[in-house]
């Protein structure tokens, strides 16, 4: 019986939104807005955090390093023997394996003649048993492949398997060369398997070492490891700080000491950095939804007041309370399902364009689509949506006196609960617009902020060049620094080239950079010395700050003499002299790397330079510089100095790499401003996404404040009428009309001030040199939307003093 009635008020409610074409085409467009945004993210947040990751029991995956929490390093990768001591001892981990702590890192990779870089990992053997993902081609790598003089082999990602061999069948067992040595692919992994990010093949920790000419190499490798049952991530993290503490003693000379685990689930490595950003966009995107339900339920009242004369006589022939409401909300049922079905098709047209904006390091990028899921929760949200926007005008319309209404033809006076109501719905508007415009001004402010950050060198002349030296013939140190010295005095006596440097790793390098975990300065005992912090390390020649444009604030550069055998040098960033000589002259004080018991040599402090953002954007880096000639140096990358263009760049590049040595293959070059969309890449979606909602909740703030004050200034024809023909100019008219509108603006801005200042404690790990109060975001977002309430009241108002005061009067 009660379907029966929801079908009948369905009906009636179809046939008089058909009637009425502009409103029922005003409301559905308004749904529409909010509902197409809300499946959008929800797709991303489905795709990225709540589809499983394609392992078996992800809960009970961990990954593990450790850190030298003293220092403030936290990231000291496992040697790849110590993951054998810790598989033996453990009593809670039933699966032990090892993956580069680097994550993928390029390889050059020939086949056919024809070479590219293809971004490699290496694991233990027994990686993928541990994480428990099959192949869709092939095999996986397993220990056997893992023991030395083994076959070297690779298994490769479906995206490689797709864009390099075009999804061929026989791929299997096809040859390629990486760093000089054949491997043979053996296996195709699953669509979505992207661990560690960005990897585009797996090999072996043997068949890297084989890629190695150097005997004294050890792998240095995350743990990931699986949880046995009933154990959790707290007792695995405690078990293993046991166990290194009692292996520490049999580390080898002059290791790192008093280093503790870090223990983190698997699903929180592979999404945690994202989970923030796509709650924060979630939970915007649903206060957007929120003002566009407000918006359609002020139409809805609106609506109901016009007709207020149907529902008496409904009333008089019979109709309860219940069924007025009910035909309301069967009307604002109409509305948000088709409001769901315009949001999903405009979804699924508008979902790949903006996976193309999504930055490439997303995780689970591939599972981002369009699916039941979506599907299911569209519908959930337009039905929630119907609720909202039609609650309050179906409380109105059960209230109406049908006496009354009969009695003055429906056009009496509104009630004041309606008036309030609708009054409220668009404080309420503009308070949640408030709140999202504020969030897009924050991290708009964070992208501009990065975007302008001083990084301490002349980054808006550098040009990176990427090099592949075959391995053998560049196994030895002192035969490659020739090359790099033969290539970089080419460079530099080619015009247009102000300078040019080896350099040990790419801008913005992460965890691949080099690290001092620990150092000591001259005079400190092993306390003080435990409470320095970490330092990056950057090994380099005496023209490094000079192609990089970095100032000296004391001191000089290193000099040709400063060569093996010479007194050992070193030069510090402004922060590491600061910090550790606090109100002294650091020129000619001594450090060494390593506790206060290290055997490092001692080395002299001959510069202080300005401290710089080259190995990451949000944060410069402590940085300790030493010469190439005393400490390793093996590097594949040239940095140059130029105002040429890049294709020139590239041109004169390769001919002075060929002319030096033709079997040397210049694979990239690439401008430092190209680089930085790497770190910006995610700050630049966010921004863009949150900014997209903070225009969608700006317009439709201004549009129910515009609707309200349209049907205000008409019900108010007789009073503005009384107040023209008793003297008021139009002035008058438009200053009492946009009045009233900015008074409901203020006092919503004011509550969405204080919203805002809630809101962004959530916002402030996405931020970057920008208070999460930050006083510029809050109120250019208040005065955005006083200023478009106050334009939204005025068009109205200024309507109204065009109107000739005796029809007014007779309106009314």
């Amino acid at each position: 019986m009660l379907l029966d009635q929801w079908q009948q008020d369905l009906s009636v409610a179809g046939r008089g939104l058909r009637r009425a074409k502009g409103f029922t085409a005003a409301a559905v467009l308004t749904l529409a807005l909010g509902i197409t945004a809300t499946t959008v993210m929800f797709a991303l947040v489905q795709g990225v955090l709540l589809r499983p990751l394609p392992v078996r029991d992800q809960e009970k995956l961990l990954v593990a390093w450790k850190e030298l929490a003293s220092s403030g390093f936290g990231h000291y990768p496992f040697r790849a023997p110590e993951l054998e001591v810790l598989r033996a001892h453990s009593r809670l981990l039933e699966n032990v394996a090892g993956v580069d702590y680097n994550g993928a890192w390029p390889y050059l990779a020939v086949e056919n003649d024809s070479a590219a870089f293809l971004q490699c990992v290496s694991v233990t053997g027994d990686f993928f048993g541990t994480v428990g993902v099959q192949p869709i081609r092939g095999r996986t790598l397993d220990r056997d492949d893992d023991l030395d003089g083994a076959e070297n082999v690779l298994v490769i990602s479906h995206g490689l398997w797709q864009r390099r061999y075009g999804g061929a069948i026989d791929v299997l067992d096809r040859m390629l060369t990486l760093r000089e040595r054949p491997f043979r692919i053996v296996g195709v992994m699953p669509p979505g398997f992207d661990y560690p990010r960005g990897s585009e093949a797996w090999i072996t920790v043997a068949a890297l070492k084989s890629t190695v000419t150097s005997k004294d190499f050890v792998p240095y490798v995350d743990m990931i490891a699986r949880l046995r049952y009933g154990a959790t991530i707290e007792q695995a993290k405690s078990e293993l700080h046991g166990l290194m503490t009692r292996l520490e003693p049999d580390a080898p000379p002059g290791a790192t000491r008093g280093l503790t685990p870090v223990v983190r689930s698997y699903e929180d490595v592979v999404v945690g950095d994202v989970r923030t950003a796509m709650l924060v966009l979630f939970g915007t995107v649903g206060l957007v939804l929120l003002i566009a339900s407000a918006n359609v339920a002020n139409l809805l009242l609106m609506r109901g007041e016009a007709r207020r004369l149907e529902m008496a006589v409904r009333a008089a022939l019979g109709a309860s309370r219940g069924r007025i409401a009910r035909q309301v909300l069967a009307e604002s049922a109409v509305l948000a399902l088709a409001a769901g079905g315009v949001g999903l098709g405009v979804s699924w047209c508008i979902l790949p364009a903006l996976m193309a904006l999504v930055p490439g390091e997303m995780p689970q990028g591939e599972s981002v689509r369009i699916d039941v899921g979506v599907l299911f929760f569209t519908i959930a949200v337009a039905f929630v949506t119907a609720a909202l926007a039609g609650l309050a005008p179906a409380l109105s319309a059960a209230r109406t006196d049908p006496i009354l209404q009969l009695r003055t033809g429906g056009r009496g006076s509104t009630q004041p609960a309606t008036r309030h109501g609708r009054r409220a719905l668009v404080v309420a508007q503009v308070a949640l617009a408030v709140t999202v415009v504020a969030a897009a001004g924050l991290l708009t402010r964070t992208l501009l902020q990065l975007q302008a950050v001083d990084m301490g060198l002349a980054a808006d002349r550098l040009v990176l060049a990427q090099l592949a030296l075959p391995p053998t013939k560049y196994a030895e140190p002192g035969r490659q620094l020739q090359f790099l010295d033969d290539v970089v005095a080419a460079l530099e006596m080619a015009p247009g080239i102000d300078g040019a440097t080896p350099v040990n790793t790419p801008p913005f390098a992460g965890t691949a950079g080099w690290d001092a975990p620990a150092f000591t300065a001259e005079g400190q005992g092993a306390e003080r010395a435990a409470t320095n912090s970490s330092l990056n390390l950057e090994s380099i020649q005496p023209n490094y700050f000079a192609t990089f444009g970095v100032a000296f604030v004391r001191g000089r550069a290193f000099t040709r003499d400063d060569r093996q055998g010479a007194p050992n040098v070193v030069i510090v960033s402004e922060d590491v002299a600061a910090r550790t000589w606090p109100g002294e002259d650091a020129i000619g004080k001594r450090i060494r790397l390593g506790g206060a018991n290290s055997r490092d040599p001692w080395r002299e402090v001959v510069g202080v330079a300005r401290r710089t953002r080259y190995r990451e954007l949000r944060e410069p880096r402590a940085t300790l510089y030493l010469p190439a000639t005393q400490f390793m140096f093996t590097p594949d990358f040239i940095v140059l100095r130029t105002g040429s263009p890049t294709a020139a760049v590239a041109a004169l590049v390769r001919d002075r790499v060929r002319t030096v040595d033709p079997a040397v293959e210049v694979m990239r070059i690439a401008r430092f401003a190209e680089l930085l969309e790497g770190p910006l890449a995610r700050p630049r979606f966010n921004a863009f996404l949150i900014g997209v909602f903070g225009v969608a909740a700006w317009l439709l703030a201004a549009i129910g404040l515009y609707a309200l004050m349209g049907a205000s200034v008409r019900q108010r024809y007789t009073e503005i009428g009384i107040r023209v023909a008793l003297g008021a100019t139009a002035s008058d008219v438009r200053r009492l009309v946009v009045g009233d509108g900015l008074r409901l603006a203020g006092l919503g801005a004011a509550i969405g001030l204080v919203g805002a200042a809630t809101a962004s404690r959530v916002v402030r790990a996405l931020l970057f040199e920008v208070h999460w109060l930050d006083p510029t975001s809050m109120v250019a977002a208040a005065l955005l939307l006083v200023g478009a309430s106050a334009l939204a009241s005025y068009l109205p108002a200024r309507r109204a003093t065009r109107v000739d005061p005796v029809i007014m009067l007779r309106a009314g």
